[in-house]
Parts: C-alpha cells; structure tokens; sequence
C-alpha cells in the first residue's frame, strides 16, 4: 500500500474522533439544557402551587372575617384566623396563619383577610361590602301582638308576657296596639291569661297599613330577600302554612303569610322566634296555637282568638321567659341579627398592604 493511502485512512481516523467528540459534547449540551429545563419547570411549578395555596388560604381567611362580622362589630384591629394547618387533611406541607381586619367608609365596609405561609409566602386580598341592612322599623319589636285594625271575640286562654320582674314595661312598649280609633272590643276575654295586665296603645292616627310599621323595606324587596335569606319566609295567597316553628335565639326569622283563609292556621303547638306578619285581614285566628317570642302583626282585624298562643316580647329575659328552651329558658334574642350585610359582586381584589 503506498504512503499516501495510509497518511489518508490515518486523517479519516481522527475525523472520526473529532466528530465523535463532538457529537458527545452535543449531547451533554443537550443533556444539560434539558435538566435545567426541567429544573427551572419543577421550581416553577413549584412556585405557581405554593402562590396558588397561599392566596386559597387568604380566601379562606376573608370567610373567615365574613363569618366574624355575623356577630361582631368590624374593627381595623387585626383579628386572629383559625388558620390552615398542613397535613393530609389539604394535601400540602405547608401551614398557612390567617388574619383579617376592616376598613369603613360611609356606608361600605372593606374587609382585608391575609394568609402567611410557613415557607414566607403571604397573600391579602380585600372585598368591599355593603353595610347592614336594617329589615326592621324601629316600631317593629315595641308589641308582640300588632294589629292594623280590631281585635274581638277572644275566647282562648291565650296569654301575653311583655313585663319582666321589674313589673313595669319599658316606656314606649306595649302589650298589644291597635289602629288608631279603633276598638279592643272593651274586653281582652283571656287574653291576659296568665295574670299579667294588658298596656295596650294604638298606631298613629291616619295609619291604615301597618307593613311600614314593622318593615323598613318594601314587600317587593322582601320577597326578594326571602328568596336568598334563610331567615325570611314568604308564603303566598296559594301556598300552604309552615307545620313548624323557625328561628332562634341568635337568628330570629321573619314569616310573611299572604292570606288568612278561615282553613289555614298556625297550630303546631311550635315555638316561632322573630316576627310573623299576616298581610290580610280580617283575619279568623280560631284554633290558632303557638308560642311567638318577638312580635305577630295582623294587617286587620282580628277576629276568634280562641286557642292558647302565647306573646311574648323579645326584651323578656330567660329568668322571667314564659317560654322554656331547655333547662335555661329562653334568653333575649338578637334583635341587631335581622340587618343583612351584602358582598359587593366584583370587587375581590389582590392587595398590597402593610
């Protein structure tokens, strides 16, 4: 073989290894890009989740204020969540502290709710709200028998409890009231059954409807609110009577009966807490047996009260109740608990705060 072709097979070899090598390093390129690549997903991954489970924590911290606000008056002192532990229980190691506090501002209120990881990541979000909505007049709770008309034919042992252990009634307050010029038919028959007197008043002169005298907003809206509120009832001209009693003590209920038709009554036996309104009237009440803490109002005249309801004011302490709700009787219950609070629709917003 002549020099030549060898000198030329030896320069093809280290072609070889030059392409080889390469080739190789390509491939620890290509091999290092992707495991950066990848590295750089998983952190970013990683971060996304932490980011998304801190701002999760943040909303529930903002239910959590919503949830306070029901029964406490909004601060902009810093209160303390329940917070979000880690575990099994929400799929992540990370736990997450909670607070939340307020800001008012005419008739809005802002409440701020914030979330701290374990890991440093915090979150805060806000959402304005619209302050408590007053359902009832001022006039609404100063009876717990109201009547936009006369009452006859009482004949039940029916009974009203509106003066407590200091013997008098709180000035402005009565037993029962009436329309304006009207008649209590000179006699309460037994209404007053257990004893105590009847203070009786009457509405303002001119009054025909009482709706205003118990209700601060007008039927439509409280249709409207029965429709999204656990505490309001409405019940049409066409619709059947509740079988049971509704409310309690911290959430007293509204009831709004339509019509009065002499083959519908409230007789259960069952114990209602808040305020039923019967706009219709004349109204029958024969049969009618209950016990109401708060206030029944009949927008007419009352005719054939002639079972043993029971009216009892909602200022009545458990020691002087009339009622029982287990050993301890009933308390007053929380008048303020019929205003409503309204979150504001499209106004959750990420915050940067101090």
């Amino acid at each position: 073989m002549s020099q030549s072709m060898q000198l030329l097979k030896r320069e093809c070899g280290y072609y070889t290894i030059a392409i080889v090598v390469i080739i190789a390093f390509l491939a620890l390129l290509a091999s290092r890009s992707g495991t950066v690549t990848t590295a750089n997903t998983v952190k970013t991954t990683s971060e996304e989740v932490a980011a998304t489970e801190v701002f999760y924590a943040a909303e529930f911290a903002l239910a959590e204020a919503l949830i306070w606000l029901g029964s406490n008056d909004a601060t902009a002192t810093p209160q303390t969540g329940a917070g979000v532990p880690n575990g099994a229980g929400n799929n992540t190691p990370r736990s997450y502290a909670t607070s939340f506090w307020f800001e008012e501002s005419g008739g809005f209120t802002r409440v701020y709710a914030r979330a701290t990881g374990s890991d440093g990541s915090s979150a805060t979000i806000s959402q304005w709200l619209r302050a408590g909505i007053d359902v009832l007049n001022t006039d609404a709770l100063k009876q717990p028998f109201g009547i936009g008309g006369s009452l006859s034919g009482v004949t039940g042992t029916g009974d009203v409890n509106a003066i407590g252990s200091s013997g008098t009634i709180p000035a402005g307050y009565y037993s029962l009231r009436v329309e304006n010029g009207e008649s209590t038919g000179g006699s309460y028959g037994n209404l007053n059954n257990g004893g105590e007197a009847i203070v009786d008043g009457e509405w303002s002169s001119g009054v025909s409807d009482i709706w205003d005298k118990y209700f601060s907003i007008t039927r439509a809206e409280m249709q409207a609110l029965a429709a999204t509120s656990s505490q309001v009832t409405w019940v049409a001209a066409n619709e059947s009577y509740p079988s049971q009693g509704s409310g309690t003590l911290s959430s007293p209920a509204i009831l709004i009966l339509n019509d009065c038709a002499v083959n519908k009554k409230l007789n259960g036996g069952f114990t209602f807490i808040g305020i039923i309104f019967i706009d219709a009237g004349p109204c029958s009440m024969q049969g009618w047996s209950m016990s109401i803490k708060g206030s029944l109002a009949v927008n007419g005249d009352i005719t054939k009260l002639t079972a043993n309801t029971l009216f009892e004011a909602y200022y009545i302490e458990a020691t002087d109740s009339a009622m029982s709700s287990g050993a301890g009787g009933l308390d007053a219950f929380d008048a303020d608990a019929f205003g409503s609070t309204v979150v504001l629709p499209g106004t959750w917003t990420d915050t940067e705060v101090n």
